[in-house]
């Protein structure tokens, strides 16, 4: 997925690395959009209107998907994956960033509700318009959850590409992770206690287009890149996976809108405004 990963386990029972290597590989082969011949790369280069039948586990991402999707009211959208290439946030890097015509053709071919779901013994899905899924707002997150499944032990830690996911202790200790914060040096010290943390941020990886400045994340409304208020975004949840979606819709949707959303879904978060609010610390529903 473009991505680097690390696993930690405490104990005795030793963890076979060809097995942590064998899963993601598997894991890679159906969600990476880095890989031509994954089964999501072969999925977005099948005809509209037809049932094309997928794995088990490319079903269950992609209807968790739509479910974030309509709580977040369409601020995680994972079916805007030609607005993605477009605008240079994927595996291809552009020259020069879209025009509004650009974005507006690749907007009408964008969103997950464009995409039907048949589920049952063989389960299948069916583009209703010619989009391009890219799950990497998701996938990683799924990932870490599979990990820990396979290590089933009491003690360890799981990250891939940040997004973290630990049980048990260290040393005695409880795993203590760090939220960077953009304007001190001390991070936030966060106790996970069994559950995972995803963070999204834009105060490192920002552009700037037409005289404002913009993150590497879209309105999947409007097409455009979001200049939110927002400096990053931590959101802790028993999976990863989820973690990993809702952290990249608060980042898309604003202080205001994510303050509401974390209140309506009881989910513990994290929210560090921008510069102009003097990286003020929003913490919501957070006991540690």
């Amino acid at each position: 997925m473009g991505t680097t990963w690390t696993v930690k386990t405490i104990g005795n029972r030793v963890i076979s690395q060809q097995a942590v290597d064998a899963r993601l590989v598997a894991i890679n082969q159906i969600f990476s959009t880095w890989e031509a011949k994954s089964e999501l790369s072969l999925l977005n280069k099948k005809p509209v209107q037809q049932w094309i039948s997928v794995s088990d586990e490319l079903f269950y991402v992609l209807k968790k998907s739509k479910e974030i999707y309509q709580q977040t009211h369409g601020y995680f959208d994972p079916g805007i994956g030609r607005l993605i290439d477009i605008w240079g946030f994927g595996v291809n890097k552009v020259a020069q960033k879209p025009s509004r015509y650009q974005v507006k053709k690749a907007l009408y071919n964008s969103s997950i509700r464009y995409l039907a779901l048949k589920d049952g013994t063989n389960k299948a899905v069916k583009k209703i318009r010619d989009i391009h899924i890219n799950l990497s707002a998701i996938a990683k997150g799924y990932a870490v959850d599979e990990i820990a499944k396979l290590l089933n032990i009491k003690n360890y830690l799981v990250e891939i590409g940040g997004e973290v996911r630990s049980r048990g202790k260290h040393n005695g200790k409880p795993w203590v992770l760090g939220i960077e914060r953009p304007n001190n040096p001390t991070p936030i010290a966060i106790k996970p206690n069994n559950q995972s943390i995803a963070t999204s941020g834009n105060y490192r990886n920002y552009f700037i287009w037409e005289g404002q400045r913009y993150m590497h994340i879209l309105n999947s409304n409007t097409g455009f890149p979001v200049n939110s208020d927002l400096a990053s975004v931590s959101v802790l949840h028993s999976q990863t996976m989820k973690a990993d979606a809702y952290a990249t819709a608060m980042m898309a949707m604003g202080n205001k809108k994510a303050t509401a959303l974390a209140k309506r879904l009881n989910l513990s978060v994290i929210l560090i405004l921008n510069q102009r609010a003097n990286f003020k610390i929003n913490k919501i529903n957070f006991l540690y």
